[in-house]
């Protein structure tokens, strides 16, 4: 008679059921965001518009957005399909840090999924004038990844807050040389006409300029050459809910190629 053997039933310790239901409950934040954020990017993918609704210079041949996390949940295929007569988004500058503390949590899936769609990004950093430039420039730099095909960094510098022109410059230039130094690449000012003229002019010559003058009439009046403009904060774009700042670069997309980092 042939031997029948009893499955030994395998049974769970009571430490790893206990480390299982540990796991259980973290990841379950987690897992529900992952979800909810899919379904966010799915919606805005379905946000569509006839045209990017602003005047646009015809005579530019690269065009860009900013954002932040006031944009919300971005569908950046959505973003990178839009082509309106010949105009499309070519690049696009996200919001990484202000301050010495605050992190735009947005930030980091704005890179990925820009990326990810195949948009040069770039990332600025909102410069509080009253603060610290060493600590500004050491959390942008601990938040910012920069990697070949990238936009050189920004800083968004376009408040007093209460501080005189010298000081202005003399913390705007210790912050810029840290990231100069730390990236190896000149960043970017990005200001409006009348700071740029106030605090600005004659003193920071050797760095791009990215210029915000929404008169649709004329481009940035600046005594110097500018890089990006800023023309408008009323653009609508597809997958994008609600309004967005819209640019242009000043050059040929050769020119504009060059300007990536290498």
């Amino acid at each position: 008679m042939a031997k029948r053997y009893n499955k030994a039933k395998y049974k769970l310790k009571p430490q790893t059921k206990k480390w299982l239901k540990l796991l259980l409950i973290v990841l379950s934040p987690i897992l529900l965001y992952v979800c909810y954020y899919a379904y966010k990017e799915f919606k805005a993918g379905l946000i569509k518009y006839k045209a990017f609704g602003i005047y646009i210079p015809d005579h530019y041949e690269v065009h860009g957005i900013d954002v932040s996390r006031y944009q919300q949940i971005i569908n950046w295929k959505s973003v990178k399909d839009m082509n309106i007569e010949g105009v499309s988004i070519d690049f696009a500058f996200l919001k990484a840090t202000q301050g010495t503390q605050t992190i735009d949590l947005q930030y980091f899936q704005n890179r990925i999924r820009a990326r990810k769609a195949d948009v040069p990004v770039g990332a600025y950093h909102f410069f509080v004038a009253s603060k610290d430039p060493v600590q500004q420039a050491d959390i942008f730099s601990k938040v910012v990844q920069i990697k070949r095909g990238d936009l050189p960094p920004v800083v968004d510098i376009e408040k007093e807050y209460h501080q005189s022109s010298v000081k202005i410059r003399k913390n705007l230039k210790t912050w810029l040389r840290l990231i100069e130094r730390r990236y190896k690449v000149k960043p970017i000012i990005y200001t409006n006409v009348d700071f740029y003229k106030n605090h600005l002019e004659g003193y920071f010559e050797s760095y791009p300029v990215w210029i915000a003058h929404y008169t649709k009439l004329r481009e940035p009046n600046i005594n110097k050459a500018w890089t990006f403009w800023q023309l408008s904060e009323e653009a609508t774009v597809n997958g994008i809910k609600g309004k967005v700042d819209f640019n242009v670069f000043n050059g040929s997309k050769e020119e504009f190629e060059e300007l990536k980092i290498k």
